[in-house]
C-alpha cells in the first residue's frame, strides 16, 4: 500500500462501473483510490478477489464495528496482518480486507445509541490505514465468512457474538487467528464513560438548581 491514500468527496462513483482487473491491479500497486477499494456490493468483491487470487495474493479478514476509532484498532488490524505474513512467509502480496458493520447491524450489536460515527465515516477512516487494502460492509452478522473465503480470518478473543462453533467459520479459511484486544480500554468502555460523566454533570447541574430553588423559596416563607 502507498504510505496515505487520498480521499475526495467524489472519490465513490457507484454508477461508474471499474474493470475488475484494473481494480486488483490498483490495489495491488498501493495506486488505488477509495472507490477502488471500498465495496458495497459483494458481488463486485468476490470477482476482484478471485482475480487478487489468481495473481498469487494472500487474503487475510476481519471485520467489526470501528466505531471511535483508537489506538487499539489499528494495532489490532496491523498484527492481524502481520499474523497472515507469519503463516505465509513466502507469499509476494498480503491483502488485508476489512468488514465494517452498517449502522443497523451495530445498533442490533451494541445498542440503539451505537453506533457514535456513521457508517460511511468509519469506512473511510480506515481506508487512510497503509494495513488496510480493502473495506467492505456486513449487513448480517458473521455473512463476510463466506462471502470472502480469507486464507486467514482474525477473531478478537473480546468478541461475543461471533459463531458459537469456530469450526464453522474454518470452513470458509485455511487458517483462524484469535487475537487479544490491542489497548487498554475499548470504544464501548469509553462510550459508557462519557454518557456517565455527562449524566454526572447533568446531576451536578440539578441539585445546583434544586437547592437554589428550594433556598429561595425558604426566603419566601420567611416573608
Amino acid at each position: 500500500m502507498s504510505d496515505s491514500t487520498t480521499v475526495h468527496k467524489g472519490d465513490y462513483h457507484p454508477s461508474t462501473p471499474i474493470p475488475i482487473r484494473q481494480r486488483a491491479t490498483r490495489i495491488l500497486k498501493g495506486t488505488a483510490m477509495y472507490r477502488d477499494r471500498y465495496f458495497p456490493d459483494h458481488a463486485e468483491l468476490v470477482n476482484v478477489l478471485e482475480d487478487l487470487r489468481s495473481q498469487g495474493c494472500i487474503i487475510v479478514f476481519t471485520t467489526g464495528v470501528w466505531d471511535l476509532f483508537h489506538i487499539g484498532h489499528g494495532d489490532y488490524i496491523q498484527k492481524g496482518r502481520d499474523e497472515a505474513r507469519r503463516l505465509y512467509p513466502d507469499a509476494e502480496h498480503i491483502i488485508m480486507v476489512v468488514g465494517v458493520d452498517t449502522d443497523a447491524l451495530t445498533k442490533e450489536r451494541k445498542g440503539p445509541q451505537r453506533p457514535i460515527v456513521p457508517e460511511d465515516e468509519r469506512c473511510r477512516v480506515l481506508s487512510h490505514l497503509r494495513s488496510v487494502d480493502i473495506i467492505t460492509v456486513q449487513q448480517e452478522l458473521n455473512q463476510l465468512y463466506a462471502i470472502v473465503s480469507p486464507h486467514v480470518q482474525i477473531v478478537s478473543t473480546s468478541t461475543k457474538d461471533l459463531p458459537p462453533d469456530l469450526l464453522v467459520a474454518k470452513t470458509h479459511c485455511e487458517h483462524i487467528v484469535s487475537l487479544p484486544p490491542q489497548a487498554e480500554t475499548s470504544t464501548s468502555a469509553r462510550v459508557r464513560g462519557l454518557t456517565l460523566d455527562g449524566g454526572l454533570e447533568t446531576l451536578k447541574r440539578v441539585r445546583a438548581r434544586l437547592a437554589k430553588v428550594l433556598e429561595e423559596a425558604q426566603d419566601e416563607l420567611k416573608l
